[in-house]
């Protein structure tokens, strides 16, 4: 009976392993090392809410050059609500990322991400919601900023 339920106990945490790997692994964009040198190069504002996108000034000239963003482009989009900002959401490209996803869902390669205020992983949002939308801009490699990252004057 001991061995019974030591089987089990090994079971159970060996799948609560699994699934955290597997939670895990939904998302691999990481916040940037490096933000606080990012730029601020558009912002939205939705009423009482704002939206800030910032990149760094090598991906801005990337993109006014009019070449296709490299693997490990790293985008910040700040949120606001009520004059505060709240969390941040980041958008990472990877090497076959793509792969992680199925083709109906796919975002090239970018991977989503929602940050605390402490750039702490957070998980009130989804990317599925992310994927979801961005999806429609498969022309701009799936940003919605793409004109605003071509037009950036420092």
């Amino acid at each position: 009976m001991h061995r019974r339920w030591s089987f089990l106990a090994a079971f159970a945490a060996l799948v609560g392993i699994l699934s955290s790997a597997a939670l895990a692994q939904t998302s691999r964009a990481t916040f940037p090392k490096d933000f606080d040198e990012y730029v601020l190069y558009a912002t939205y504002d939705r009423g009482s809410a704002k939206e800030e996108a910032f990149a760094t000034r090598e991906t801005l000239a990337i993109a006014k050059a009019g070449k296709p963003l490299p693997p490990g482009t790293q985008l910040v989009l700040g949120i606001w609500k009520n004059n505060a900002l709240t969390e941040y959401f980041v958008m990472e490209k990877g090497v076959n990322w793509g792969a992680d996803f199925p083709a109906e869902v796919r975002n090239g390669d970018w991977h989503f991400q929602q940050f605390d205020l402490n750039r702490q992983v957070r998980r009130t949002a989804t990317g599925d919601r992310c994927m979801s939308c961005h999806g429609s801009q498969a022309r701009s490699d799936f940003l919605f900023t793409w004109d605003r990252m071509q037009s950036y004057l420092p």
